[in-house]
């Protein structure tokens, strides 16, 4: 019932979400099964999420010259690693001046940028299924992982996420071109394999950020967003009233769905499940409500920022 998949509706919920913050049994008992696909990434031009950037205010062309610059020297580096392994230092040592160079004109012009995006990727879970699939699956994992069946609990939880990941790959400014210099004196030194070491070591110091924008969640306040209009209409025809009813209704599930897949905190999950019952209590019929919409968005808003991963130290 679980299925992993590209979904062109989680991406077009990317910019509401990004805004407001993307088994088998090993006893001898037959466990629910999740058959998930693989996940398709999109990647994407750096470029093209101005929310994906860390500190720099540039506009966008001139944010976008210094991605470029940026990852020309990660692609300098991996020139000069080639170029040691073929015994050509001289041309690992100019690769290194090049990406250098690079360096120099991103820091030159955003001094404080600390973390400069060099690739992104967007790769997208859902769960087909309903709020008694995952309960199930829940408990199954559950019971495999009390009774010590690691790898079966793993295997029932892998499917349960219904998100879109947004992955941005830095480039510590703060360390890398000193590595880059330190690479370029050892190979003046004589010294290539230290160099490639230093060299190897800078390019697995990236940082990799990841924003998780929780699919139930999106098409919730979607949902939500989208009857407002309807909530606050004095005169509505019976056909607006069911409308409505069905937009609420699917909040009201979407919100159900993420609770079970265990996004943000119970409580707030709780309390916007309540927000929206009360929403259907206070239209029901054709009851009028205004500005009961407003109160969800910072809801919404810790919900999400409650779904990210721990930051690492």
């Amino acid at each position: 019932m679980i299925a992993k998949l590209l979904s062109a509706t989680a991406l077009a919920c990317l910019a509401t979400i990004s805004s407001a913050a993307s088994a088998q049994s090993g006893s001898g008992q037959k466990a629910p099964t999740a058959s998930p696909a693989q996940p398709q990434s999109q990647p994407n031009p750096p470029s093209s999420k101005p929310e994906q950037q860390p500190t720099s205010k540039q506009p966008t062309a001139d944010r976008s010259k210094l991605i470029e610059e940026a990852v020309t020297a990660v692609r300098e580096t991996r020139n000069a690693i080639r170029a040691i392994d073929q015994n050509k230092p001289a041309d690992a040592i100019s690769a290194l001046e090049r990406a250098t160079g690079k360096l120099e004109i991103v820091l030159a012009r955003t001094p404080d940028l600390a973390l400069a995006p060099i690739d992104d990727a967007v790769i997208t879970y859902d769960v087909i299924g309903t709020v008694q699939d995952v309960e199930r699956i829940r408990a199954a994992a559950k019971a495999a992982f009390d009774g010590g069946r690691m790898q079966e609990a793993r295997r029932l939880m892998d499917g349960l996420a219904s998100e879109t990941v947004l992955s941005v790959t830095n480039m510590p400014l703060g360390t890398y071109p000193a590595a880059l210099k330190e690479a370029a004196a050892l190979l003046h030194q004589g010294k290539p394999q230290d160099a490639k070491r230093v060299l190897e070591t800078a390019l697995n110091t990236f940082v990799v950020t990841r924003t998780i924008m929780p699919l139930p969640l999106a098409r919730a306040q979607s949902a939500i967003e989208e009857g407002r209009t309807l909530m606050e209409k004095s005169n509505r025809t019976d056909a607006e009233s069911a409308r409505l009813g069905s937009l609420l209704a699917r909040a009201r599930d979407q919100l159900r769905l993420g609770q079970a897949l265990g996004y943000a905190t119970e409580k707030e999950m709780s309390d916007l499940v309540r927000a929206v019952e009360d929403m259907e209590r206070r239209t029901s019929g054709k009851q009028q409500a205004r500005g009961i919409v407003e109160p969800t968005r910072p809801m919404f808003d810790a919900a999400n920022k409650a779904s990210q991963p721990p930051k690492s130290n």
